[in-house]
């Protein structure tokens, strides 16, 4: 009898499990055109920047985005995609923000192809206030890799936020646009792909 509860129990939270746990959403693939008309991108004067498509590394789709840089001290850069940016094409997700069930997700993940270079991304987010969000990546991998970042990990940014952001330090959604930023001063190339909301346990 015992045997039998217990077998009840096992499948009551498998099958309720299954059911609550949302199904990934992918947010961005980066399909299509990429350039300066879809990419909202820029760096300092010092500095050096260019993205494109790349169609022989991907994960999802057919092609992946390229990124090559050169960052220079004290130089800075940015590679955003979503929706509110100086660049109106970049709003290219495939799912609009105000469509996303954002209480179901507790993480956001990207594919990115590493080079083990000990640098370091900073993957930031747009909250619906303008403040900007973030979690940094560390390259110590090579080749693709799925890169979980759970919300909660992300902090306020405190170097710089939009003269225009509600600065409250709470996440507030939808968020509208997703950006990278190699940190560290170096050249190089980054591969990134499949930019997706998760649920992790």
């Amino acid at each position: 009898m015992k045997r039998i509860a217990a077998l009840g129990l096992f499948w009551t939270f498998l099958v309720f499990g299954c059911v609550n746990a949302p199904e990934d959403m992918m947010v961005d693939s980066f399909e299509g055109v990429i350039d300066s008309e879809t990419v909202d991108f820029g760096s300092s004067e010092n500095s050096s920047l260019s993205v494109s498509a790349d169609k022989e590394q991907k994960i999802c789709g057919q092609q992946s985005l390229k990124i090559e840089y050169e960052l220079k001290p004290s130089g800075y850069m940015w590679i955003a995609r979503g929706y509110g940016l100086d660049v109106k094409g970049a709003g290219k997700w495939e799912v609009q923000p105000q469509d996303i069930g954002w209480k179901k997700y507790n993480a956001i993940s990207v594919q990115m192809y590493g080079s083990n270079s000990s640098g370091v991304i900073a993957f930031d987010l747009k909250d619906k206030g303008g403040e900007l969000w973030r979690f940094l990546i560390d390259d110590d991998f090579s080749g693709w890799k799925e890169v979980v970042c759970p919300l909660k990990e992300f902090f306020p940014r405190g170097d710089w936020q939009p003269e225009t952001a509600e600065r409250n330090e709470k996440l507030d959604f939808p968020v509208t646009s997703f950006q990278f930023e190699p940190r560290l001063p170096g050249k190089g190339a980054y591969y990134f792909d499949c930019v997706k909301l998760t649920y992790i346990k």
